[in-house]
């Protein structure tokens, strides 16, 4: 196994599709706007940065590749973004691309988005970008941060991994999902902002005009507000959110959510949906009504233990086991 530094982005294609698996590139440079095609070694290849903070990217698109893990990288546009009918990412691999990670890596709106409490509504719409978007099989984001963006985390392959990660202000959806057996643990979303009609999630999950079979969502925290909480742009975030169906086989434990809107947990249309030890809380104190667990039109096995919540709305026939009133004194 070898390591070879590059330090210049002409470069990075022909280093990476020379290298044997196993092999280690190291960054260290400004290397903007980055496309890989048709990079597919037989085993991984890792492309890191040569030192923390020593490579950095304004964007990253992958088209046919596969079995690349970038770690320790830093992403963020040096100029605004322009204005896009679609939704535009940091990092963007195609369906075809397969095992994908990133790894350690900070993604942000702008250079200066550790200040997104300070921000306005135009230097969020100028700073609205996603930080990663996943689209094939097997693909993994895990211990990364993504500050001051529009979407968090997004994977749209199957049995892909979103793994112990932080994301800090964001406008959209802090973690998105829509493929079947993907792992969702260990995250920590907080600081959802209204700057435009996206009404933000914390999690969302939903799979177009398909059956969506297969997911655990566990040991993640979602908070709404920690900083400035006079700010006129904080939205009120959904929680966890399986708003559409049809889902199946879906686990969601021992998760914590802090927010102001009705739907802190909202669950349409599974077949067999497991609902333990998840406390949900209203991020202004103690409330009579809101947040509160919700479910509708599920079928086969339905277990709902040990939760907390301000109100649970379950279906006809399901009870709520051993569920109580949210306490207010921890801190998450």
């Amino acid at each position: 196994m070898a390591t070879t530094t590059v330090t210049d982005a002409s470069d990075l294609p022909a280093r990476i599709s020379a290298a044997a698996p196993g092999d280690t590139i190291l960054l260290s440079g400004q290397f903007g706007h980055v496309r890989l095609n048709d990079i597919s070694p037989e085993k991984p290849v890792m492309i890191a940065a040569a030192a923390p903070g020593a490579a950095h990217f304004e964007r990253l698109v992958l088209a046919g590749c596969s079995n690349l893990s970038f770690s320790g990288i830093n992403f963020w546009p040096l100029s605004d973004v322009p204005p896009s009918k679609k939704n535009e990412y940091l990092v963007l691999a195609y369906p075809e691309c397969t095992n994908i990670e990133l790894v350690k890596s900070v993604f942000r709106g702008r250079p200066d988005s550790d200040n997104h409490a300070t921000w306005d509504i135009g230097a969020w719409n100028r700073a609205k970008i996603g930080a990663a978007f996943l689209r094939g099989n097997n693909c993994v984001v895990r211990e990364c941060a993504a500050i001051g963006v529009q979407f968090g985390f997004s994977v749209a392959g199957a049995n892909s991994e979103i793994f112990g990660n932080r994301i800090f202000g964001f406008s959209s959806d802090g973690i998105r999902v829509t493929n079947d057996n993907c792992v969702v643990i260990g995250n920590r979303v907080t600081d959802a902002m209204q700057v435009d009609g996206n009404h933000s999630d914390g999690f969302q999950s939903f799979k177009i005009k398909a059956l969506l079979n297969g997911m655990v969502v566990k040991d993640n925290v979602f908070l709404e507000w920690t900083v400035r909480r006079d700010n006129p742009l904080r939205a009120r975030m959904q929680g966890i959110s399986f708003h559409n169906g049809p889902y199946a086989n879906i686990v969601i434990r021992d998760n914590f959510v802090e927010t102001t809107s009705p739907n802190g947990m909202n669950l349409n249309k599974i077949d067999n949906v497991t609902v333990t030890g998840n406390r949900l809380r209203n991020a202004n104190g103690r409330d009579r009504k809101f947040p509160w667990i919700r479910m509708g039109n599920c079928t086969g096995q339905i277990i709902v233990e040990n939760n907390q919540a301000e109100s649970f709305k379950l279906q006809p026939g399901v009870v709520s086991r051993f569920g109580q009133k949210p306490e207010y004194r921890s801190k998450y």
